[in-house]
C-alpha cells in the first residue's frame, strides 16, 4: 500500500523530491528511485498489481475500509503500508488518527506487516531526541501488530508515541 502527502506540517514542507531523496538514519536512501534495482522492483510489484496506490481520507469510513475487504477478499496480506508523513496531520487533528488507526484494524496482518514512515522528528542525541527537526526527513519503520496492539491497550496517544515505535 502507498500513502502520499506533501502538504505542510508545524511549518515543515515536503515535496516528491525530498521523500525520494530522504535517507534513513545511516544515510542510505531507501526510496524506488534510490537505485535502478529498487526502481524494477517496485515496477515489478505494480505490474502484478501488488501496491495499491490510495488516495483518500485516512480517517473517513471508506477508504481504508474499502481496501481491507479488498485484500481479505483475495486471501492476501497486508505487507507494507507507506504513509509518507500523513500520520503527523492526522494526530493534529482531533481524533483524526484513532479513526485511522480503526481502519488500520480492518486490515488482514500478520507478524511481517509493517507501517513505512516518513518525518522530521529527531532521534541522536539526548537533547533533541524527541524533537521535529528542520533537517531532513527520515525514513522510519515499525510492526503494524505492535502499533495496532499499543493502540487497542491504550499505549498509543500521540504521535511521539507511534515514532518510538518506529525503529
Amino acid at each position: 500500500m502507498f500513502g502520499y502527502s506533501a502538504s505542510i506540517f508545524g511549518g515543515f514542507g515536503a515535496t516528491y523530491a525530498e521523500l525520494m531523496t530522504a535517507t534513513d538514519e545511516q544515510g542510505q536512501s531507501r526510496s524506488y528511485l534510490a537505485s535502478e534495482e529498487n526502481f524494477q522492483t517496485v515496477r515489478d510489484l505494480e505490474r502484478r498489481n501488488l501496491i495499491i496506490p490510495v488516495v483518500g481520507d485516512f480517517a473517513g469510513t471508506k477508504t481504508l475500509r474499502s481496501v481491507g475487504r479488498y485484500i481479505k477478499d483475495h486471501g492476501a496480506t497486508v505487507t507494507a503500508f507507506y504513509t509518507s508523513n500523513v500520520e503527523q496531520y492526522l494526530f493534529e487533528q482531533g481524533d483524526d488518527w484513532r479513526h485511522f488507526l480503526t481502519n488500520v484494524s480492518t486490515f488482514p496482518l500478520d507478524s511481517s506487516s509493517t507501517f513505512i514512515r516518513s518525518s522530521h522528528f529527531a532521534f541522536g542525541d539526548a537533547q533533541r531526541r524527541g524533537q521535529f527537526s528542520r533537517g531532513r526527513f527520515i525514513q522510519l519503520l515499525s510492526p503494524m501488530p505492535e502499533v495496532m496492539k499499543a493502540f487497542n491497550t491504550g499505549q498509543l496517544t500521540s504521535y511521539e508515541d507511534m515514532i518510538r515505535l518506529s525503529r
